[in-house]
């Protein structure tokens, strides 16, 4: 039996439809501050099918109703107004159909579930891990919700309204957001946190931001912390919600119950780096665009997402905007800086004095 939900996204409005009632809890679990009334006319309607076993072959055997005219890439073949992808990118178990009709966006995902390459190996693989099944199909979870919900609505914000993404994470305090970049794993979720543990900030995503050169939007996810991170983080770790799920790394989901989901003007951007002696430099524009740029090539949502809106380009005849230049424009509106981080007892300290600091304004001074 399947379950159809619907959200509201920045404006733009998914309603997403699942076969799988655990994928369903999971989705709404992630997306409950987005969720509207299902009636809502939708401008992305997105489907999850779940076939046990290995992944089609062939076109015909994935989609049997499937048209095609070319295919500019061994594993795409698009049509009028349509296009059928059966290998995506590294995530090879998920095949897609896409349609863009009249402004709207309709997409079907279907994902095969195994454990092994040939049908007698995959059997064998599940009578060993008969009692984790449920515990491995969820581990998909996480991916999945990223292609059937925010890269196609991302997509649309792109194309439609012109904002960009960011990986990076974004605080809003009563003077701006303080947006926190740099690479993977360099900690910017455990300094958002941080940054929480003052009562005049608010979150608004810790891994990915929108912006549109002046302003930045959240795109909030479950964040995923280990006790170390937690530890770190101080009293900011307080305002986290726990939702009982264990991720890779050994961290534990968690949500943040008062997001902030209204766009913030830019006050600065901190490039963050792990280090051995925490401390911050300032930064000029010109670096400071380039290594927005660079952080969004090195996380692998990012370059998900790219290497996705081109197939949906491709579909709808949409085309991307300049992903050099954004980040670039970005900086040279705001102050930017360079922010060291140690290992510390004291990382709620440096956070209020390093990053909030920094951002001028008398209201903030006074809440801290």
């Amino acid at each position: 039996m399947s379950a159809t939900s619907t959200f509201r996204f920045h404006g733009v409005t998914l309603r997403l439809e699942s076969q799988v009632a655990a994928f369903a809890d999971y989705v709404g679990s992630s997306l409950e501050p987005f969720r509207v009334d299902d009636q809502a006319k939708a401008d992305i309607v997105a489907s999850l099918e779940w076939v046990e076993g290995s992944p089609a072959s062939t076109l015909k055997e994935a989609f049997a109703d499937a048209g095609w005219s070319h295919r500019p890439d061994r594993d795409l073949y698009l049509g009028e107004g349509r296009g059928y992808w059966l290998r995506i990118d590294d995530f090879t178990d998920l095949h897609l159909a896409i349609r863009f009709v009249d402004g709207r966006l309709d997409l079907v995902g279907r994902y095969y579930f195994s454990l092994a390459k040939g049908r007698g190996w995959d059997r064998f693989q599940r009578w060993r891990h008969k009692g984790r099944l449920e515990t491995l199909r969820a581990r998909r979870f996480s991916t999945l919700l990223y292609y059937v919900f925010y890269h196609p609505v991302l997509w649309r914000l792109s194309r439609f309204d012109g904002l960009h993404v960011l990986h990076a994470g974004a605080v809003a305090t009563p003077d701006g957001a303080v947006v926190l970049a740099g690479m993977p794993g360099c900690g910017k979720s455990t300094l958002a946190v941080a940054l929480l543990g003052q009562p005049a900030c608010r979150l608004l995503s810790d891994n990915l931001v929108l912006h549109d050169g002046a302003r930045v939007w959240g795109c909030p996810e479950l964040l995923l912390l280990d006790a170390n991170s937690r530890r770190l983080a101080g009293p900011g770790a307080d305002r986290l919600v726990p939702t009982g799920e264990r991720r890779v790394f050994s961290r534990d989901a968690y949500r943040v119950a008062d997001l902030e989901l209204r766009a913030q003007p830019v006050a600065a951007v901190f490039h963050v780096e792990r280090a051995v002696v925490s401390a911050t430099r300032e930064l000029n524009a010109s670096e400071s665009g380039a290594r927005l740029h660079a952080a969004n090539i090195m996380a692998k949502e990012v370059r998900r997402m790219a290497i996705m809106n081109e197939v949906l380009d491709a579909v709808a005849g949409t085309r991307r905007l300049d992903e050099v230049e954004s980040p670039r424009r970005l900086a040279a509106a705001t102050r930017n800086y360079e922010v060291r981080v140690a290992d510390s007892a004291s990382l709620a300290e440096f956070a209020r004095r390093e990053i909030l600091g920094r951002v001028d304004g008398s209201a903030l001074r006074g809440a801290l």
